[in-house]
């Protein structure tokens, strides 16, 4: 074999490796990314207030939680955009009137896949 030929040959086989290891790492990215865990509400009536705790990544600078629609009774009464997410658990609050019976629902949205959602009704105080 020529040394010409030998060089092309590796060379080929140098491309098509490097182009098989870039379509892999393309394809895995997804795999990494992952809805929220979990979504836990709890309402203190006295303050008219909604806490949220959303569970997600980790990696929270570039997976990270990129908003929370709230709702009442079916219907959304906000949505708050987050640029980055304080820790794979985080509680924000958000004000809320709601009386007994009303159902309260949280929506946390990932920035890369999917969501989660929780929902609570608001029980009378004893």
């Amino acid at each position: 074999m020529s040394r010409r030929f030998e060089r092309s040959w590796k060379s080929k086989i140098f491309v098509c490796a490097v182009v098989a290891v870039l379509v892999t790492v393309v394809f895995a990215v997804p795999s990494f990314s992952h809805n929220p865990a979990d979504v836990a509400l709890n309402y203190d009536q006295g303050k008219q207030t909604l806490f949220v705790t959303v569970t997600h990544s980790p990696f929270s600078d570039i997976h990270y939680v990129k908003e929370v629609e709230v709702g009442k009774n079916g219907k959304s009464v906000g949505i708050y955009p987050y640029n980055a997410q304080p820790g794979e658990k985080f509680t924000n609050n958000y004000k809320i009137p709601a009386q007994p019976g009303d159902v309260l629902e949280a929506k946390s949205t990932c920035v890369k896949y999917g969501s989660k959602a929780g929902r609570m009704t608001v029980e009378r105080l004893q």
